[in-house]
């Protein structure tokens, strides 16, 4: 049984991760089809990804009762996956449609956006539970969406955050009580632009983080240079090209 369904709408590819008796809980068959779920994606004429889960979680995190494969190796793959997804040159949204915790959670982090159905607890419970903390990217990921001080106290607790309080502290992007719908749409419209000035503008926000402004600008005005020559933009409107307008004897313009 295939664990990751490939399907298509609205010309977005979904992939739905298909262990619902486990929550979703990424094994080591979850990362191979994952993987090769993206090599066919990467060069289909979809224009974008959704990554959801089937059942009532998203993702519960790593399947802790699989054996025969170190927790280094399943780190080492994870961080490969994790790197696939965020440098990933579709634009790629979680539909987060339940439990999000730990490995499944750092999955949808490495997606470009993200959408939450309403009232899902979402979460990175390693410190809490297991004395250890998210090393699938947790630590890294997190920061760069909601912040030094909050991605501390969120990994340091291990308390889980509800659907609204993601949105408000930039977890997530947008709540929906039909998320893949949602997702679907968002992905859409997130591909308005030509593939390489979405490729762009995400490196240029990606590397924004902590970059001095004039740096950040100096990078920006060479990537815009770069996307004028494959784009034909329109020129910008003259003042004598806009409309005139003249005053009648009351002051009002006509």
């Amino acid at each position: 049984m295939a664990v990751v369904v490939h399907t298509q709408a609205d010309g977005i590819a979904v992939l739905s991760l298909n262990r619902p008796e486990a929550l979703n809980a990424i094994s080591g068959q979850t990362v191979r089809e994952l993987n090769a779920a993206l090599d066919r994606i990467e060069t289909d004429e979809t224009s974008g990804l959704v990554l959801t889960g089937m059942g009532r979680a998203f993702c519960a995190g790593a399947d802790l009762k699989e054996a025969g494969l170190r927790p280094e190796e399943r780190v080492a793959e994870m961080h490969e996956l994790v790197l696939r997804l965020a440098g990933f040159p579709k634009i790629s949204v979680a539909a987060i449609n339940g439990l999000a915790l730990g490995g499944g959670l750092e999955l949808a982090m490495a997606c470009t956006l993200r959408v939450a159905a309403t009232d899902v607890p979402m979460g990175l419970p390693e410190a809490k539970r297991l004395g250890l903390f998210p090393a699938y990217g947790g630590t890294q990921l997190l920061p760069r969406l909601v912040g030094e001080a909050k991605a501390l106290e969120l990994i340091l607790t291990g308390e889980p955050v509800d659907s609204r309080e993601a949105l408000r502290i930039g977890l997530i992007n947008r709540v929906a009580d039909d998320c893949v719908k949602a997702a679907i749409d968002l992905a859409r419209a997130a591909t308005v632009a030509t593939p390489a000035a979405v490729s762009i503008i995400r490196r240029l926000v990606a590397q924004g983080d902590g970059t001095p402004l004039a740096e950040g600008l100096a990078r920006e005005a060479a990537a815009v240079t770069q996307v004028l020559r494959t784009v034909e933009v329109p020129p910008f409107a003259s003042k004598s090209a806009r409309p005139e307008t003249t005053a009648n004897p009351g002051g009002e313009a006509r």
